[in-house]
């Protein structure tokens, strides 16, 4: 078939006579092919893009240099250049190809229809980034918070947090879409990291519409021992030592690799006016990858990992503190004094405790027979952790006491497991098409359970004649103590398959069709402690006083107050069943103009099912599981290599939401447990609302001149109302009748939790001391537009706050030996010290009521403080 060079040739794929392909650090090696020397130096140049960061490329591609000449190869083995010096880096010429697996399969990166963008273990260490958060940095548009309960994941502009649904992007470590509360935490011996945006569900088997996030970690070489040492010291008292040993058991055939990480800090470092208790956070993980390659056409890998974490924070507030209340006699002040943002103080008295444990298991199976490739991925989650210990008086309504809640879980560990069976055709240039079938599944199954406090009049003294602070236990009597306990299940199975074909030479036509089930078994109990009410005889029943003479006295405070007795309760389990199939499909169409230009179209379809909460207790049954959401995604795109020098690629979409799982924060509802109104932390569990997303991305990559590199990514994504009903906070305050006051969402009103407009720009320049030492300069800039609806939180007026653009700077300088054996660098982060406000809730009184003086504060979360340091890493062998 004849082409624009006389040879037919589709983007590259892993076809059989490859024996080994470099993704995620590994170097392997190929055979000779009937197409001869220039297929297998085509080869050993794509594949080798995925080992590290040449010294002209920024900070999304990065490749290492293959010598094509036949004295850098022997025998059938591609044998990586020669370690080139620093001099030799900072000359290197052009920008490199990289290889991704955003289609499951290695191509490179320019001819790939899909939106992607990739981070190597090389940037995460020249860049001083330890946390999957800190990945926000580079890839405009994702947002990753690891903060318990309040976890988050962003991609174009669609957020999910636990409680919300199933994860609208997924996170795979190494093919496993584990739990992303699991997965967003500390960031060591990583291959590479791929950001994929536009709809995964046909593609891979946990659904998706905005994109998934992968990571993949180095894989044992199963030729040359090695390994590597690296470490940071910086403001905050911020350590982290982390390491891998690479050895060969059976050359060849059989490797394990070791790796850890040790990370501590002052964690968020707000600390409180109230506690001489530091924050801190401890992160301890250890890794095992064995790698067993018996034949050139199987290879099966086991991981394990095992992650302990512990955390200790408190959570800042701004304000001026509670005014008092002169007719209660509370003093103005009571539970703290006047704070600022850039104060960065809590006023708690105890912090939350959040200790973590968990366990990763990961194995991966490739067999080549029959032209085909046949992969098996597996993955289960160990989730040990003990209880976690809440603090919910972030404003101080009690001074001097504590409250807390205690999430953990109950009947053993929970149980998370996954399952994938896929088979693809290798490519054959005789054939005009490829294909792929796969089944995945995901079964999860475990008891989650809430200890909650509430405290009735008298907890804390006479009712309206004790001020807060004067008693700092609470009379147990006065103290209604609720289990709650859900028993949570998925099982969600798909049945996918994709066809590609190649039209001519230059285009390409896929469509892929997954067929979906998914079922939510859930069965919530809820038992209830008796307690002591006491009412003041001295006031009328409406103003809270005796609600009638012929209750008896108080036990506790005489005759001045009547007593009334709540019994305990159990309630008769809630029990639900959700079943769910659904089709989904997705097409894309992409044209090679030239060599150096790629035009796409793709369209998908995606479905996510609503999980119920199980965090809000008390929340009516009705309201607790919302519809499923589906949702359907346009995109166009182009791809450009304008020159050696300068890369552009853009892509325009949009997703239309059909009762989409909304994020709302700070709303109120009427608690059936407590009796009372309590605020929720987010209400996305019983909200849908129909949405569109539109949005385009913009990926600049260049070499302006001779040792320099540039890059910047620009995202813009607003997503708007189309028009619904959604819970909200009114003058009415909920009642048991009422429990959510509902409020209508104009049409076009702005959902966005994060900034629409967001933007890195990075870059660095390389400076040859001698063929020994050179030393570097790189930079990140992470921009943040406006955001017209900030936290979603309401000012005085009624009306959404809005924060300002800002942008937070990065440096990086340092020395460097040949290869990068060795490095010593400096590095400040938040240069400028930007203190910026992420998130802010104006909180109620939902902890003693009685206390009835305003608390005066709202609660914030703010970005992490400036922090400086120094950097130092030494390699050896295959690293």
């Amino acid at each position: 078939m004849g082409g624009r060079h006389g040879t037919w040739q589709k983007p590259y794929r892993t076809p059989s006579c490859v024996k080994d392909v470099v993704l995620g650090g590994v170097m392997r090696s190929t055979k000779l092919d009937r197409r001869g020397f220039s297929q297998r130096v085509k080869l050993a140049a794509m594949a080798s893009a995925g080992l590290t960061l040449c010294a002209a490329t920024p900070v999304f591609a990065q490749a290492v240099a293959v010598d094509p000449t036949p004295e850098a190869q022997t025998g059938n083995e591609i044998q990586p250049a020669s370690p080139r010096t620093p001099q030799a880096q900072a000359q290197s010429d052009g920008i490199e190809d990289i290889v991704v697996t955003a289609r499951r399969d290695a191509e490179n990166a320019q001819r790939v229809p899909v939106s992607v963008q990739v981070v190597t273990g090389s940037n995460l260490q020249k860049l001083a980034i330890t946390s999957v958060e800190e990945v926000s940095k580079l890839a405009p548009g994702l947002t990753l918070v690891n903060a318990g309960s309040s976890t988050s994941v962003t991609l174009r502009g669609v957020t999910w947090q636990p409680g919300s649904g199933t994860p609208a992007t997924p996170i795979y470590f190494n093919d496993v879409p584990f739990d992303p509360g699991n997965t967003i935490v500390s960031l060591f011996d990583v291959g590479q990291i791929e950001v994929l945006r536009g709809p995964q569900g046909t593609t891979r088997g946990a659904p998706s519409i905005s994109g998934a996030v992968t990571i993949t970690t180095r894989k044992p070489d199963l030729e040359e021992f090695g390994g590597y040492v690296q470490g940071l010291y910086g403001s905050g008292d911020h350590y982290d030592v982390q390491g891998a040993i690479n050895a060969p058991i059976i050359k060849g055939v059989l490797a394990l690799r070791l790796a850890t990480n040790i990370e501590g800090m002052n964690g968020t470092r707000i600390t409180s006016v109230n506690s001489s208790i530091d924050p801190t956070f401890r992160d301890r993980t250890y890794r095992a990858t064995a790698l067993f390659k018996p034949t050139d056409t199987f290879s099966l890998q086991a991981m394990y990992q095992r992650r302990k974490t512990f955390t200790r924070d408190f959570t800042q507030v701004v304000g001026s503190g509670s005014p008092g209340l002169a007719a209660l006699g509370i003093p103005a002040n009571y539970n703290g004094p006047a704070l600022t943002f850039e104060d960065r103080k809590s006023v708690q008295d105890q912090p939350t405790y959040r200790p973590q444990h968990v366990d990763l298991l990961t194995v991966n199976a490739n067999w080549e027979v029959l032209g085909h490739n046949i992969s098996a991925n597996y993955g289960r989650q160990f989730n040990r952790s003990p209880t976690v210990f809440n603090a919910v008086d972030p404003v101080n309504i009690v001074p001097g006491y504590e409250p807390f809640t205690t999430p953990g879980f109950d009947r053993g560990i929970p149980k998370f497991e996954t399952r994938e069976v896929r088979i693809s055709s290798i490519p054959n240039p005789d054939r005009p098409f490829d294909y792929d079938l796969g089944w995945f599944s995901k079964h999860s199954q475990g008891v989650t359970t809430f200890g909650l406090v509430n405290f009735t009049p008298g907890a804390f003294g006479a009712p309206f004649q004790a001020r807060p602070g004067q008693v700092t236990t609470p009379n147990p009597n006065y103290v209604v103590t609720t289990q709650l306990d859900s028993d949570i299940g998925q099982r969600f199975d798909s049945f996918y398959g994709n066809v590609r074909f190649h039209i001519d030479d230059d285009t390409e036509l896929s469509g892929g069709l997954s067929i979906l089930r998914d079922r939510v078994p859930v069965t919530t109990t809820i038992n209830s402690s008796g307690a002591r009410v006491a009412f003041p005889r001295f006031l009328p029943a409406a103003a809270g006083g005796c609600p009638s003479p012929l209750l008896p006295n108080s036990a506790d405070y005489g005759a001045l107050y009547c007593q009334v007795n709540v019994p305990a309760a159990s309630r008769a389990p809630q029990v639900n069943n959700d079943k769910f199939s659904k089709a989904l499909y997705n097409f894309s169409l992409s044209h090679q103009f030239t060599d150096d230009i790629l035009v796409y179209g793709t369209t998908g379809t995606s479905f996510r099912s609503g999980l119920p909460s199980v965090g809000n207790a008390g929340l009516p049954f009705a309201l607790q599981t919302p519809a499923p959401e589906t949702a359907t995604s346009y995109e166009v795109g182009v791809k450009t290599t304008i020159s050696r020098a300068l890369r552009v690629n853009a892509a325009i979409f949009q997703l239309d939401y059909k009762n989409q799982l909304t994020t709302l924060e700070g709303v109120r509802y009427f608690s059936s447990i407590a009796g009372a109104n309590v605020q929720a932390a987010n209400v996305s569990f019983y909200g849908n609302l129909d949405a569109r997303v539109r949005g385009a991305e913009l990926e600049i990559v260049a070499r302006p001149f001779d040792r320099a590199s540039l890059g910047a990514n620009l995202s813009y994504s607003k997503i708007k109302s189309q028009g619904g009903i959604i819970p909200c906070n009114t003058a009415t305050a909920p009642t048991a009748a009422v429990p959510v006051q509902l409020c209508t969402s104009p049409s076009g009103q702005v959902l966005n939790t994060q900034a629409p407009f967001q933007a890195t720009v990075n870059g660095g320049y390389e400076i040859p001391f001698s063929d020994a030492i050179g030393g570097y300069f790189r930079f990140n800039v992470n921009y943040q537009g406006k955001n017209p609806n900030f936290g979603n939180f309401r000012s005085n007026t009624g009306t959404f706050r809005k924060t300002p653009s800002y942008a937070i700077v990065d440096l990086f300088a340092g020395l460097t030996g040949t290869d990068s054996v060795w490095d010593l660098g400096v590095y400040a982060k938040n240069v400028f010290d930007k203190d910026v406000e992420l998130a802010r809730i104006d909180t109620i009184n939902t902890v003693y009521p009685l206390f009835a003086a305003p608390d005066g504060y709202d609660v914030v979360r703010a970005n992490r403080p400036r922090e400086i340091g120094v950097t130092m890493r030494y390699a050896f062998g295959s690293r």
